[in-house]
């Protein structure tokens, strides 16, 4: 299987919203999907279309021996099956147990696990394996660029640039020095799209909603990126 952490580089960088379209696309691609929520905000499945009433994640399966949290996944009409966080709270050890738990999914080699790392989580107390794609998502703003600067990024992570906007003199800046600067930085960008929040107000994901935007390249970029380096891992 596939292991992909996104994490914000801080609050508001978009990165659940990101998780829910590439797992949409990957999804209609023909490819195995499972997403699973590590934020407490328990966001990521309204992307997914989740009745927001529905409180049950893998928070409140974790320390349940009789059952496991995979079979409380949900599934989406794109076919994307996702695992909410759940209403309990979560602590290393849980999260470390469904890290290593997830690795023993009787799911296809090919599978995509992706998950959505809330931005204060460290990621070097997550159970990693060197095989596992870590994305810093980021904005070209100075919180981003003062938090690359001070070193506060895991030494295996790449870095995607998300909300991108080429007309903003100061992002256009940070993303030169970036470009010049940052061996890890992905060689392509999200662009800015006011549909992404309209997207979200009508529980579904950009891809869907508005086939035509330039985001929507900016996804398959994205998805073709990341097959790139699963060949290159294996």
């Amino acid at each position: 299987m596939n292991r992909v952490f996104f994490k914000g580089m801080k609050g508001g960088t978009g990165s659940t919203s990101i998780i829910a379209n590439i797992a949409t696309l990957l999804s209609q691609s023909h490819h195995d999907v499972l997403c699973i929520d590590l934020d407490s905000k328990n966001e990521l499945c309204l992307h997914l279309g989740h009745e927001w009433q529905n409180q049950t994640g893998w928070t409140n399966k974790i320390a349940d021996a009789e059952s496991s949290w995979a079979d409380i996944a949900f599934i989406n009409e794109d076919n994307v099956k996702y695992v909410p966080y759940g209403s309990e709270l979560a602590n290393n050890f849980s999260y470390n147990t469904l890290l290593n738990q997830s690795k023993r999914l009787d799911i296809d080699h090919n599978s995509w696990l992706l998950f959505d790392v809330p931005s204060h989580m460290s990621l070097d107390d997550l159970a990693l394996d060197d095989g596992d794609i870590v994305i810093n998502v980021v904005t070209c703003d100075p919180a981003c660029y003062s938090q690359i600067k001070k070193g506060n990024t895991h030494n295996q992570a790449y870095y995607l640039i998300n909300r991108f906007n080429a007309s903003n003199p100061l992002e256009l800046d940070v993303y030169q020095i970036w470009r010049a600067n940052l061996k890890q930085l992905a060689p392509f960008f999200i662009h800015f799209d006011s549909a992404v929040p309209e997207a979200l107000a009508a529980k579904n994901v950009l891809i869907n909603t508005s086939p035509l935007s330039v985001v929507k390249e900016d996804f398959h970029a994205l998805a073709s990126w990341l097959n790139n380096k699963r060949k290159s891992l294996s």
